[in-house]
Parts: structure tokens; C-alpha cells; sequence
């Protein structure tokens, strides 16, 4: 099953619309579960690749077990493009103050005219006290 399994991951990675594909083969032997995980490089590739699957591939693992895949869990998707995330630069002291609210938790950050609240300044305590 693992060389069947292997044959389905190489053949969908051997198309050159594919990213990236793995297939694995689970269950009992007369009940055989597929799962196939196949990403095409862009979206126009998608619905070509689920009929090399369905159509080709599929039928061909099917022949080399003697038996039909009594679940077929299939799952396409497209590629994306990743923007990874810059590593983050330490905020200027200056432009954003710490704040150890922790210190003076029910101290309330007071408003300011441009630049909303303030957290660094200070405040009025909050009023807890049940009513």
C-alpha cells in the first residue's frame, strides 16, 4: 500500500502544473481509505487536475491493489503567494512608553485631543465599587 500510496504522490508531483502532493493510503485491506492532498501552481489548473485524478490516476492505483478505495478523501487547493512577515523591529521608548498596567490596574488611560488615549500618563482611577 505505501508503494501505491508513493506512486500517486510521484505521479501528481510529476505534472508540471502541480506545487506539491502527497498521498497516503489507510484502512483494512478490504476497506482501503485514500487521502490524497494535491496544490496546483495557479487556480486555472485546478479542475484539469481533478480530472487527471479522477479520471487516470485513481483508476490506475485502483488496478495495481485489485480493489476500489472504499473512502477517497481528496483535497485540492491552489498555491499561494506567501508574504513572510518581516522580523520585528524594537518599538521606539520614545513613540510608545511601556506601561506596567499590572502596577496600577484600575488606573484608566486618560484621552488626549490628537492622539486618543494615553496609556502613558496616567489617569483617573476607576470606579469599581458595586452600587
Amino acid at each position: 500500500m505505501q508503494q501505491i500510496a508513493a506512486f500517486g504522490s510521484h505521479e501528481c508531483r510529476s505534472k508540471d502544473t502541480v506545487h506539491s502532493a502527497i498521498c497516503t493510503i489507510t484502512g483494512t485491506p478490504d476497506q482501503l481509505v485514500l487521502n490524497l492532498a494535491c496544490t496546483a501552481k495557479s487556480e486555472d489548473h485546478v479542475s484539469e487536475l481533478m480530472q487527471y485524478v479522477n479520471d487516470t490516476l485513481l483508476p490506475q492505483m485502483e488496478n495495481s491493489l485489485g480493489i476500489q478505495f472504499e473512502v477517497r478523501n481528496l483535497q485540492f487547493a491552489v498555491a499561494g503567494k506567501e508574504n513572510l512577515a518581516l522580523p520585528s523591529e524594537p518599538l521606539d521608548v520614545a513613540l510608545h512608553p511601556q506601561q506596567d498596567w499590572l502596577e496600577q490596574p484600575f488606573i484608566a488611560p486618560s484621552p488626549t485631543p490628537t492622539g486618543g488615549l494615553d496609556f502613558g500618563r496616567g489617569g483617573t482611577p476607576s470606579d469599581l465599587s458595586i452600587a
